[in-house]
């Protein structure tokens, strides 16, 4: 699972790691987006080579025919289970047609203890930023004529890692290691589900953060929010 993650990392060096020939646009601030707003963010999208653009989080597939649906049915399009893409009627065209790449600074989950839910943020060990899968669908309105960008964030089962932390649902983003980003987007078919395993734990840090990011009525998009913090009564034992 994931809905919410920051992206504030430096655009230039996204798009020179990338060779990406136009600026990527990030939002600012940064440092705390919920998926729940439905946020326009900055992806890497491939037509015959990589290109930085931006898109609307949650898929909306092709055949959604109308605003009301489009809105009822994005929601369920904010994360997608690699296991299954290629299986899923709302997935499986983008998933062989438009898979894309979703930089991030890093992400937020919550670990369950005692009846109480522990806040964490989770980060590159040794980058600037993770580069995680997508998939994207070009949605038309057809009352307007106009073309959205839609994308959703594909998941995985998690690593001893994300398993200690997202200790309920056990799952986490496909984070892809610099040597599968471009089997993700230009690979057949089968050669992008055998990357849908958890990334090597060596590629990320992890700490729990301040009671703030579990209150979504308060405004969490701020520098602070992604600051260590620690609960005396809480002693995560893998890091």
């Amino acid at each position: 699972m994931c809905f919410s993650y920051s992206v504030n990392f430096k655009a230039e060096a996204l798009q020179s790691r990338l060779n990406l020939t136009e600026a990527v646009q990030v939002p600012e601030p940064g440092f705390f987006i919920s998926a729940f707003t439905y946020p326009i963010m900055p992806v890497v999208s491939a037509n015959t080579e990589l290109h930085a653009e931006n898109m609307q989080w949650g898929l909306i597939p092709e055949w959604v025919k109308t605003p009301e649906k489009a809105t009822e049915i994005r929601e369920y399009g904010l994360n997608a289970k690699g296991e299954t893409l290629h299986q899923k009627p709302m997935f499986h065209h983008a998933f062989e047609s438009h898979r894309i790449l979703v930089p991030m600074a890093g992400f937020y989950e919550w670990c369950d203890l005692n009846k109480k839910k522990y806040p964490y943020y989770i980060f590159p060990a040794n980058d600037d930023f993770l580069l995680v899968a997508g998939i994207a669908s070009n949605w038309i309105n057809k009352e307007t004529g106009e073309t959205m960008g839609t994308f959703a964030v594909v998941t995985c089962p998690s690593g001893p890692l994300l398993t200690e932390i997202h200790n309920t649902k056990k799952r986490q983003p496909l984070i892809l290691a610099p040597d599968d980003w471009q089997k993700w987007v230009f690979g057949a078919d089968d050669q992008a589900l055998e990357l849908v395993k958890p990334c090597d734990d060596s590629l990320l840090k992890a700490h729990t953060i301040a009671p703030l990011a579990s209150r979504v009525r308060e405004n969490r998009n701020i520098p602070e929010i992604q600051q260590q913090y620690t609960y005396p009564e809480f002693s995560p034992t893998l890091f």
